[in-house]
């Protein structure tokens, strides 16, 4: 379910130039070394929140916020 990347500039929960990243579920800074990005929402998680309950229900909740104001056209 998990899986470590290379991590470019360009991502949005990169903190400045330092080797510095935040955990998409509880904040806290880590760094580049303790990388691990969740399998679904392809975010940074540190190694306290992982597999916790707050994970799931942090990855649950932007999961479901992805189709927020959209219409399919099929219907």
């Amino acid at each position: 379910m998990y899986s470590v990347y290379s991590q470019t500039n360009s991502m949005p929960h990169k903190i400045s130039k330092s080797d510095s990243y935040k955990c998409f579920v509880c904040e806290q800074l880590f760094q580049k070394t303790e990388i691990e990005y969740h399998a679904q929402v392809h975010l940074p998680l540190c190694k306290s929140c992982k597999g916790s309950d707050s994970e799931k229900k942090k990855a649950a909740e932007l999961l479901s916020e992805l189709a927020d104001g959209f219409v399919c056209g099929c219907i």
